[in-house]
């Protein structure tokens, strides 16, 4: 994987002989002329290692239970899928100097950055995709399917109540750890509210029990990061440097497939389901285009902050800050999100080929 140019806010500090000099922020750094990173979570900032790997990493999950799924004769049903997309959000950096040298210097770098391209319609269609994708290789593993259509008609499922899209985009949206996201289903009748305790099972049970008598409920869930983003930070002898990526790859976050079987006693070790150990990056290098619309590094105050710290040795703090705008591909980020949904699939229909009683 070559990133040709990567797009970045940085601050850098010198200390030398208790005096902090600040430097101008950079906006661009050429990838070949400096160590890549692995992109990790937009809404992480803990230092990911310095060397990514050169295609998407391996896949691994937990399978938990997987026996639940031969009840009812190994008839499942699989009522919606729900699929969570970035749409914008926030990553801070930040490196301090050592607790031994003079200045106390400090670095503080910070992306702002939004995604556009991403509709109502558009997210609903790559969902159905997830949908079909799913619903296809569990029967390619033996199982009965029982999807939307076939108990769409059921009292208890006309009676479910469902989410409202009130989010920006006409769907239903969260924010988390200074990211936004929009979660869309194959369609607005298959977005089932959810509740705590119960979570996306929670319009499936009644005092307790399933409404659904006939088969194993299963509903499967991914999210999907583009752009890549991700904070650094590094000490040296003299110097504290901050410094938030910003690249147009894409990563998939997390994805699970719980279920629900027939009532059981047994001690728990973990909910039913197979889920993601960790994030799959690199399921597309590039997602769209990215662009810096704006630096808004406050210059004057980092000037005026070196120069007192040269002269009372306080410290100082250095400052660089972006705005980033990332324009999706339809083609590409379809492709890049199915890569990724298609192979955690594949994981759940191989652990339900294999389960045993």
């Amino acid at each position: 994987m070559v990133f040709k140019r990567t797009i970045a806010a940085v601050a850098t500090c010198f200390a030398l002989n208790g005096a902090v000099v600040a430097l101008p922020a950079a906006a661009q750094t050429d990838a070949a002329q400096a160590p890549q990173a692995q992109p990790a979570n937009p809404s992480a900032q803990a230092t990911p290692p310095a060397t990514p790997p050169q295609t998407a990493t391996p896949l691994d999950v937990y399978v938990v239970n997987p026996e639940d799924l031969l009840d009812y004769n190994k008839t499942i049903v699989v009522p919606t899928a729900y699929v969570t997309l970035l749409t914008e959000g926030r990553v801070t950096a930040r490196k301090q100097s050592g607790m031994f040298q003079r200045g106390n210097a400090s670095a503080l770098a910070s992306a702002n950055f939004k995604v556009d391209g991403i509709d109502k319609a558009f997210a609903q269609s790559l969902a159905q995709k997830a949908y079909d994708d799913f619903v296809a290789k569990l029967r390619a593993a033996g199982y009965t399917v029982l999807t939307y259509a076939d108990i769409r008609d059921r009292d208890a499922i006309k009676n479910a109540q469902r989410e409202k899209g009130d989010g920006p985009i006409g769907l239903p949206a969260k924010s988390e750890s200074g990211s936004s996201f929009a979660i869309a289903a194959p369609s607005d009748e298959q977005y089932f509210k959810s509740a705590l305790g119960w979570g996306v099972f929670a319009e499936f049970v009644q005092s307790g029990r399933l409404v659904i008598t006939d088969a194993t409920l299963l509903i499967p869930q991914y999210t999907i990061a583009a752009p890549q983003v991700w904070g650094e930070g590094s000490r040296g002898y003299g110097s504290v440097s901050a410094e938030v990526k910003v690249v147009h790859g894409m990563n998939l976050l997390t994805a699970s497939a719980n279920w629900m079987g027939k009532p059981k006693s047994r001690v728990m070790r973990g909910a039913p389901g197979v889920q993601t150990k960790q994030q799959i990056i690199n399921v597309t290098e590039k997602a769209g285009t990215l662009q810096q619309t704006a630096n808004t590094t406050p210059q004057a105050a980092n000037a005026v902050s070196g120069v007192l710290s040269m002269l009372s040795g306080a410290g100082n703090i250095q400052r660089s800050s972006g705005n980033y705008a990332f324009t999706i591909d339809r083609d590409a980020y379809t492709a890049g999100a199915m890569n990724g949904i298609s192979r955690f699939n594949a994981e759940v229909a191989k652990a339900a080929a294999e389960a045993k009683p």
